[in-house]
């Protein structure tokens, strides 16, 4: 599917690259639908579980912060077949309500991920209900900035410096706070 992208690749390919009979395929996962969704799922899984906590670092939030964008930077080098697979299923299994859930699912856990970690960087700077609400705001730029680097990776691959693009990310994010503080803080006083 990463080759030939979801919707050009038949369950036929698929089974006889894995060397079993089609109706293994059905009987295991039902369709071809529930066959990526269960290896986006596992993919993701091992994924997420790769990438470094912000709770898994001792010392100041500075260097929390910096072991995050050099480990994330190095996570996103060392998947491109899964993060391929996510984007061509992204873009293609649009009308396939199994694939677009199986796709928010990931993206979810994308932005929980990011959340989590801005969210301890903004604590320090207000109160935790409005880290919180900012946090949620930020995730979501930090997300397109991180898909933004992989399509970089994958176009300009000999010019793209991940490192430099994730040290990038966290200074517009330290930019941005301020703002998505202010969104936040009024946001909350409507609530």
């Amino acid at each position: 599917m990463a080759e030939k992208g979801y919707a050009a690749t038949p369950v036929s390919a698929i089974c006889k690259a894995a060397g079993v009979p089609v109706t293994s395929l059905y009987w295991h996962f039902g369709s071809k639908d529930g066959l990526l969704a269960s290896v986006m799922e596992r993919g993701a899984d091992r994924w997420f579980a790769a990438l470094p906590r912000w709770e898994d670092f001792d010392g100041p939030a500075e260097q929390h912060a910096e072991a995050l964008q050099t480990q994330g930077a190095d996570a996103v080098a060392a998947n491109p077949d899964f993060l391929r697979l996510f984007y061509t299923l992204a873009i293609e299994g649009q009308h396939d309500q199994g694939a677009a859930e199986t796709v928010q699912r990931v993206r979810g856990h994308a932005l929980a991920y990011f959340r989590s970690a801005i969210e301890h960087v903004l604590t320090p700077l207000c109160d935790a209900s409005t880290a919180h609400l900012a946090a949620d705001d930020l995730a979501h730029f930090a997300v397109a900035f991180s898909d933004g680097c992989f399509f970089a990776l994958q176009l300009e691959p000999e010019t793209t410096d991940l490192q430099q693009m994730y040290a990038d990310l966290f200074t517009a994010i330290r930019a941005l706070a301020p703002a998505a503080i202010d969104r936040a803080t009024r946001k909350g006083s409507t609530s």
